[in-house]
């Protein structure tokens, strides 16, 4: 009995341990996040950047088809926006999208291929109409370098060119870093189409401004 007793006390006390390290670090990696928030405050405030800048983090369900080959697929890509804003009704937008999840196609006589989003590329304008202060309805005006891996093809499978979409953004109630709010938007853009290639996506996402 005085063994077991032990071994209780011993595994209490190491419960006990670990919930104050797990404590310990929380603190510690929040401190961490506040400093280098303010940095970063710090640092847009002495180029009269703040509040001005935000970005968007996002999943694009792409669609993705090669017309003279016959092949269709629906790779699914990262896509990460930092944008700066100009006036209420403009904004300039650099976008950087990396494949997430490749996709089966198959192109003809039963050809099998696999499709992957490579690297994505663009700059935009941003033309937007704010409804109510909370909502955005906005387009998206810019070029774009589309990359992609097609294993079994040797055509071409992507390329730079003319990027457009549209799309809605609206603050929510919820709160990040530095309580600031965080908005999510949604869009459908035609990211490349030329050379037989056309390469589109619907994308969901949420942001903040810093």
């Amino acid at each position: 009995m005085t063994t077991t007793m032990k071994l209780i006390a011993l595994g209490a006390m190491a419960v006990m341990t670990c919930a104050a390290s797990a404590q310990t670090v929380q603190k510690k990696a929040a401190a961490g996040a506040a400093k280098g928030e303010a940095y970063v405050e710090k640092g847009l405030a002495s180029q009269g950047l703040d509040g001005q800048v935000y970005g968007e983090v996002g999943l694009s369900f792409l669609s993705y088809k090669i017309a003279r080959a016959g092949i269709s697929a629906k790779p699914i890509m990262l896509r990460a926006i930092a944008g700066y804003d100009y006036h209420p009704n403009l904004a300039a937008e650099a976008m950087l999208g990396l494949g997430l999840r490749g996709a089966d196609a198959v192109g003809p006589f039963g050809a099998s291929y696999s499709v992957r989003a490579g690297s994505l590329f663009g700059a935009y304008a941003k033309p937007r109409l704010r409804v109510g202060g909370e909502t955005e309805f906005f387009a998206r005006l810019g070029i774009a370098n589309a990359g992609t891996s097609v294993g079994g093809y040797t055509g071409t499978d992507g390329g730079a060119g003319l990027s457009y979409g549209l799309g809605f953004k609206t603050t929510t109630p919820w709160k990040s870093f530095g309580n600031r709010p965080v908005s999510v938007a949604a869009d459908y853009m035609t990211y490349y189409s030329g050379n037989g290639v056309k390469y589109t996506g619907f994308t969901i996402g949420a942001g903040m401004s810093f």
